[in-house]
């Protein structure tokens, strides 16, 4: 459904981000991007729905293709009425308005369907049934991500890019969400590609994982796979030989050398 080949980013003609990255998402699957901070899994995100010229960024080398067609020249407009809807880092919601107002705000890219949309959208997220006269700024985290992922719903996508959706949850509520997404994939036969910190999780929901460091993908493979790598379990899951041991320990030079070696 989804390959991205070799593809280079580079920010202000001089910041070269993505160096390289090549992943596979396949039709009906959940497929996982982990990595450190700064490593460059949103801007694989925006690379692949056209938000990296809004930032004045550029794909310089590599091909996006999408169902048949290369996108990585495309508009994020044009992208997402192909049926590629990405849900941002940090909600982005339109504060002042209803989360019923959000909602109808999705329908812009697919405004036909609205009714069966938002029923969907009420089916798997019913607190926003509750809630949907409340402005969006006095909704919790928890509720401002089912909304920030029921207005990529009403965009009717093929496949759903999810950026952190678990940051700033707590663990309970990051769990709930986590198993929406799976009842999306497998009820609605909805494509995800999460990018996630939290890898534990992400390993957990997804069948397929890459793991990204310093704008290029250093190891992929089935999730249960990655899961049991070693290097996977001390630098994302915390855990060695001898047991766990805290993500701070572990020095990015040392995560760097050994992905590299």
């Amino acid at each position: 459904m989804l390959v991205v080949n070799n593809v280079e980013v580079v920010f202000w003609n001089t910041i070269l981000v993505l160096k390289g990255v090549s992943l596979q998402v396949a039709p009906g699957s959940i497929t996982a991007l982990i990595g450190a901070n700064g490593a460059g899994k949103t801007t694989t995100l925006k690379a692949i729905t056209g938000l990296v010229r809004l930032e004045r960024g550029e794909v310089t080398r590599g091909s996006v293709e999408f169902a048949g067609h290369r996108i990585e020249n495309w508009l994020p407009e044009e992208v997402g009425r192909l049926g590629v809807v990405m849900v941002r880092e940090g909600r982005r919601l339109f504060e002042e308005l209803t989360a019923e107002e959000n909602l109808l705000v999705g329908t812009t890219l697919n405004p036909r369907g609205t009714r069966e949309a938002l029923d969907l959208v009420y089916t798997y997220f019913p607190r926003l049934r509750e809630r949907r006269r409340v402005r969006a700024g006095y909704l919790s985290g928890g509720e401002q991500q089912m909304l920030a992922i029921g207005c990529a719903l009403m965009a009717r996508p093929k496949l759903l890019l999810l950026d952190e959706p678990s940051l700033g949850l707590a663990p309970v509520v990051a769990g709930e969400i986590f198993r929406l997404v799976r009842r999306l994939n497998q009820e609605q036969g909805i494509t995800v590609l999460l990018v996630e910190q939290n890898a534990r999780m992400a390993l957990q929901l997804a069948s397929y994982g890459y793991v990204m460091e310093n704008g290029k993908i250093v190891l992929d493979g089935p999730a249960d796979r990655l899961r049991e790598d070693a290097d996977v379990r001390e630098f994302y899951l915390g855990m060695t030989k001898s047991g766990r041991r805290r993500f701070t320990e572990v020095k990015s030079y040392k995560r760097r050398k050994r992905w590299l070696a």
